[in-house]
């Protein structure tokens, strides 16, 4: 309807005037005119196939496929449009499956193509990949012209695709030209090579049916199987290497993947399509074809991926099974062959240089696995995988070159995983795995030993870094897999045990002293953690592998935890003498990590103490300074009550000091510088000057030995400072310590031949060793017995002061008896007047407990009964490389124990048994861990003294008892 107004420009004229004209009739688009409208549109879709669309215009095209819709013959248009679309891919189809057969019947030896579809079949060799190639070439070539050509079309019918194909549920257009290339040229039997196009050119349904249900089942070989089997030999080719012009054969095979995916896309989705709409009949066939040739499974994983993944776990268990298994002879293709496997070909796959493949050692096959891994990657990057398939890939790869063959790389002989530790813990032993040369290394390649650090200066540890190179490699390719790495952990695990108890062994055998020990651990501990750090990228794991491996052998017995204490006594002593601060920190930090692994820390706190006392009094430690942070390290490690009475120690000497210095002045405002005391008068008069170390009972170890009778002037000097320590201090009691003090003696012997002047030298000796040399002083000769009487120094301690002052570096006095033990009571010691030394100030060392006892071993009767009477050390258990807890620590535990226990109980009121030594042990771990035998015992004492009752009800149960 319109409307005319003659005076819409002039408003002020009169009335306006209207032309009201009918509405067109509406006229149905008839069955004819229909057909008329889609053969123009049929004849541009082949125009649009022979390359000639500049002709067209589309503007019309869209507007007739417009109006067909518009008058309700979408049908028509859309059953056209599938009709045109599938007599050109037939014809497509057909001719591709005669170029297959030209290419078959033109090769003089080829593998036969067909019967089954086997995608492992036809190895490309020789001339006739280039023939080969033409199918997969034509294929890509016609999938590009499909491609291109189906834009166009989509661009014409986009109003039904719009309108028409959602409301009938119609696959788009586009998606439809894909399925149709998937059905008519992709899945087309290779036994169909017609084109079968209708001549007539009118729109027969019979031959879309015809060209629908000619699809083959699964026993047919179409012609995607023969692509998929080419595509799957062109990759084994490429895997072995033999590919020629790979760059322009890997972007082939990329566009042909890509189709894959894309047919695989198009065929997703519900739709009502022509897969059984131009069904015609039903039956078996039709029934085989819809469910089980797969029409609704996506094509790239049915005809690619599925035998992809296949071939290629093939392909590398073959491969890596030949490699660590035996050698493989050399076998040449027979090009008259009739078949031929991708499988077989791995197995003879041939070295770069053309040799046949033979056995690898472990590092080889680490760099050939990572290589292959690498390759992998690149080859799914070039072709463009699916992000699923490239991760199923490397699985497979991973899986069969790395998780089936870990235990034979960690375990292999003379160069595996657990050879290569053995080397690395066994340094600088250069060369000793054999492995061939290649990118792993071999016996002829160059190896570079350093220090532990990089710097000699830092440690003496000499580590392999060239082979823990290589056992990083091996690390990072078992990393793919984290199962695998477990292998690595154990062969570590196990090679610190063995190790480890090794050095054991010979400690226990007297082979190596205590020191020699410990440093053995500690340079294992400085291989170990490169290896852990370095290899093992430090990685948790491997390193709570490695404490507990050395918390294996380290507190099989209390022997570790004694011999870090001696250690730690020599390092102090003379170690670190004269070293700067930065050496000093550096080697407490390696003590204290070996003290970690230690569980009987009380024995290593009880032989600490007692070594420590000793240096303090004797003034033997090295540097202050690292006694000090000694102690701030183990306050750290252990806390405060830990080294509340090493810094006790620390503090006793301090305050001794400063008494001397009192005493000092003290005796300088006397003035007396000729004593009034009877005793001093084998002095010649004058008094004997001492330094007197006050010590706190409960912070040094116990000496439950009696004092030794002193030298009258020595005694007389005590009294002296003892009377002059109690009037300044008063309410407090002494008891003097003989068996750890020293002394100076001037000694005079004859004079040498020619001189009559006398020789004097300056003995530097201990307590004890001054009581026997005053004897001397009056008799030339004495016994042993005689010299215990008038000494009351301990048997033991006596034997081995007396060997100490006969050894023939230092003989100032002569035994006896022949040998180096003391035969008896009555064997004799006589002053050497003939002593002779260079230095005019000598000092007299002690033989070790462990020499006196084998020099005194066939000594006098009663030598076994006086023992019991032995040193503080002795007394206290506390013997450098013993095994067992000393006594007094085993005291000590009881006491802590039992206090742990009650309070426990205090707290809780009511426990069992499992949570009460769960409790305690968690709280005492700190310095000793209880065994659960060593707790019940305490716990049955405590209820027997009623701090503790069992539960009526429970006898698991304690209950405390205020």
């Amino acid at each position: 309807m319109s409307f005319n107004n003659p005076n819409r420009n002039n408003p002020l004229k009169g009335s306006a005037s209207y032309k009201i004209t009918p509405f067109r009739s509406y006229s149905q688009m008839d069955n004819t005119s229909a057909l008329a409208t889609f053969q123009s549109l049929a004849s541009a879709m082949d125009e649009i196939h022979n390359r000639n669309a500049s002709t067209l215009s589309f503007e019309e095209l869209y507007r007739n496929a417009y109006n067909l819709v518009l008058h309700k013959h979408g049908n028509l248009l859309y059953e056209g449009i599938t009709e045109r679309l599938t007599v050109h891919l037939r014809r497509c189809g057909g001719r591709l499956v005669r170029l297959q057969r030209d290419i078959h019947s033109g090769q003089s030896s080829s593998a036969v193509i067909g019967g089954g579809g086997d995608a492992k079949s036809n190895a490309i060799t020789g001339s006739d990949s280039l023939l080969q190639y033409r199918l997969l070439e034509e294929l890509s070539k016609a999938w590009t012209e499909h491609r291109i050509t189906m834009v166009m079309v989509r661009d014409i019918f986009m109003y039904m695709d719009r309108t028409y194909v959602p409301q009938q549920r119609k696959r788009p257009v586009y998606d439809l030209g894909l399925w149709l290339f998937r059905r008519v040229v992709w899945e087309r039997s290779m036994g169909d090579d017609e084109d079968r196009v209708d001549e007539s050119g009118g729109l027969s349904m019979g031959n879309v049916n015809n060209s629908i249900d000619d699809h083959p089942t699964m026993t047919t070989t179409t012609l995607g199987n023969v692509a998929s089997t080419l595509l799957l030999q062109v990759i084994h080719q490429d895997r072995l290497d033999r590919l020629d012009d790979a760059p322009q054969r890997m972007a082939l095979l990329r566009s042909l993947v890509q189709m894959l995916l894309e047919l695989a896309h198009a065929s997703n989705g519900a739709y009502a399509d022509a897969a059984s709409s131009f069904r015609r009949g039903g039956g078996a066939s039709a029934t085989a074809a819809a469910n089980v040739s797969g029409v609704n499974m996506p094509v790239y994983e049915r005809d690619f991926e599925e035998a992809f993944l296949g071939e290629s776990q093939d392909f590398y268990r073959v491969e890596s099974t030949s490699r660590l298994s035996h050698g493989i002879s050399s076998e040449t293709t027979n090009s008259s062959s009739n078949s031929s496997s991708l499988s077989a070909a791995a197995n003879n796959d041939d070295d770069e240089d053309g040799k046949p493949a033979a056995k690898y050692s472990a590092m080889e096959y680490v760099h050939r696995a990572q290589s292959r891994l690498q390759e992998e990657r690149v080859r799914a990057s070039t072709l463009d995988l699916p992000a699923s398939t490239r991760a199923a890939l490397l699985r497979i790869v991973e899986t069969e070159l790395i998780e089936r063959h870990a235990r034979t790389l960690v375990e292999m002989e003379g160069s595996g995983f657990a050879s290569i530790l053995k080397v690395v813990a066994s340094s600088p032993a250069i060369g000793s795995v054999a492995a061939a040369s290649g990118p792993g290394g071999g016996v002829g390649s160059s190896r570079m030993m350093m220090p532990a650090g990089g710097d000699s200066s830092e440690s003496s540890v000499v580590i392999d870094h060239e082979r823990i190179k290589d056992l990083a490699s091996m690390y990072e390719l078992f990393s793919r897999v984290p199962s695998s790495v477990n292998h690595l952990r154990d062969a570590l695990s196990e090679r610190i045990k063995i190790d480890g108890r090794a050095l054991v062994k010979d400690q226990e055998n007297n082979v190596a002293p205590p020191a020699a020990f410990v440093k053995g651990i500690l340079a294992m501990r400085e291989r170990f953690h490169a290896v852990v750090t370095d290899a093992m990228k430090g990685e948790k794991k491997a390193q709570k592998r490695m404490k507990e491996s050395f918390e294996d052998f380290l507190n099989a017995d209390a022997r570790a935890a004694n011999c870090l204490a001696v250690y730690v006594d020599e390092l102090l002593r003379v170690g670190l003498r004269g070293t700067d601060e930065r050496k000093v920190s550096m080697e407490l930090d390696r003590v204290i990590v070996i003290f970690r692994y230690l569980s009987d820390k009380d024995v290593f706190e009880a032989y600490y103490k007692n070594h420590l006392a000793k240096r303090l009094l004797g003034n033997k430690s090295g540097s202050e300074e690292a006694e000090r942070a000694m102690v701030s390290l183990l306050k750290a490690e252990c806390g405060y009550q830990f080294t509340s009475k090493l810094e006790g120690m620390f503090n006793d000497m301090r305050i001794s000091k400063e008494t001397a210095e009192k005493y000092r002045s003290h005796k300088k405002s006397l003035n007396n510088t000729v004593s009034n005391d009877s005793r001093d008068a084998e002095n010649g008069g004058k008094p004997v000057d001492v330094e007197v170390s006050v010590l706190t009972t409960g912070y040094w170890p116990s000496q439950n030995v009696a004092p030794c009778i002193l030298p009258p002037a020595v005694k007389a000097a005590m009294d002296r400072f003892q009377k002059y320590y109690l009037n300044t201090y008063t309410g407090r009691k002494l008891s003097w310590q003989t068996s750890t003090g020293s002394a100076e003696i001037r000694a005079t012997f004859h004079p040498q031949k020619g001189s009559s002047k006398p020789r004097r030298h300056d003995l530097s000796v201990t307590t004890y060793q001054m009581c026997i040399l005053v004897l001397f002083n009056t008799r030339d000769t004495l016994t042993l017995k005689q010299i215990r009487d008038e000494t009351n120094i301990p048997e033991e301690e006596l034997r081995r002061h007396l060997v100490s002052l006969c050894t023939p570096k230092h003989r100032i006095l002569r035994k006896g008896s022949k040998g180096k033990g003391i035969s008896g009571d009555d064997d004799t010691f006589t002053y050497n007047a003939d002593y002779t030394s260079k230095m005019t100030r000598v000092k007299v060392p002690m033989v070790s407990m462990r020499d006196a006892s084998s020099a005194s071993s066939g000594g006098a009767k009663g030598a076994g009964s006086a023992s019991a009477a032995g040193g503080a050390s002795k007394s206290a258990g506390l013997v450098d490389g013993s095994a067992s807890v000393p006594l007094s620590v085993e005291e000590d535990r009881r006491h802590l124990l039992e206090a742990a226990i009650v309070r426990i109980m205090k707290a809780r009121k009511v426990l069992n048994h499992n949570d009460l030594v769960a409790e305690v042990t968690r709280q005492l771990s700190g310095r000793f861990v209880p065994p659960p035998q060593f707790v019940k015992k305490r716990v049955e004492s405590l209820i027997e003294r009623e701090y503790l009752e069992r539960d009526e009800a429970d006898r698991r149960v304690y209950r405390y008892m205020a």
